[in-house]
């Protein structure tokens, strides 16, 4: 996925600046940046979900995860309906089988098909939405800071989820994040974003191990860290 030029503005508030970026395929991209600088309207772009100005190529079928496991899921809904939401072409044991499939693929059994929202865990409800965002055969995956709302003793768990599906299916995944740490953990690449501009970009190492940019230092500092002994 390509993006050249990115724009997004809200009347006269310019929320993303000029951003261009690409996410290879089989990389997972981390876009870092702190409350209001833009990560989630420049993410909406890519999804088509707000107006933009500039281009966006190889990802005709983005799709996003959110942030909050519990509000992304109907709760009418069975988690099978919600996950076969993505295969209106599937019917009968064709779709109960890819609905399985899709279960399996994030590390949760198929009996679940037949649970409601509210019978799962935060972690549970943020794989089945991974899941259902699978169904779509999407070309570009965008996680919105998907762990930011779960405990952290599951956040371990849905990152190794991410990585095994940039290992396993080769899928280029745009990973949102306020969190400088999290990203290391997951990402190849780290771009950040300050007041709607790209002020950084390149390997996670090196952007982490020696920030160019007095913002990238700043956001860094402000990871928590345990006390010393």
């Amino acid at each position: 996925m390509n993006i050249e030029e990115l724009s997004v503005r809200f009347g006269a508030f310019t929320a993303v600046d000029s951003v261009t970026l690409e996410v290879p395929p089989g990389r997972v991209v981390g876009l870092v940046g702190e409350s209001g600088s833009g990560k989630s309207s420049l993410a909406k772009a890519v999804c088509g979900l707000v107006p933009y100005a500039g281009r966006i190529t190889g990802a005709a079928r983005a799709q996003m995860v959110f942030q909050d496991p519990y509000a992304s899921l109907d709760p009418r809904m069975t988690v099978g309906a919600s996950v076969a939401e993505g295969l209106p072409r599937l019917r009968g044991q064709a779709r109960a089988a890819e609905v399985s499939r899709l279960l399996a693929l994030v590390s949760l059994p198929a009996e679940l098909a037949g649970r409601y929202p509210r019978e799962l865990s935060g972690g549970q409800r943020q794989r089945v939405a991974v899941a259902r965002a699978l169904g779509a055969g999407p070309d570009l995956l965008v996680a919105d800071e998907i762990t930011s709302a779960l405990d952290v003793s599951v956040q371990g768990a849905v990152l190794n989820l991410v990585r095994s599906l940039r290992d396993e299916l080769g899928l280029p995944i745009l990973f949102i994040s306020h969190n400088l740490a999290v990203v290391r953990y997951v990402c190849d690449e780290v771009a950040v974003l300050h007041r709607g501009r790209l002020v950084e970009h390149g390997p996670t190492e090196d952007v982490v191990g020696a920030p160019a940019h007095s913002y990238t230092r700043d956001l860094l500092n402000a990871v928590p860290r345990l006390p010393r002994p």
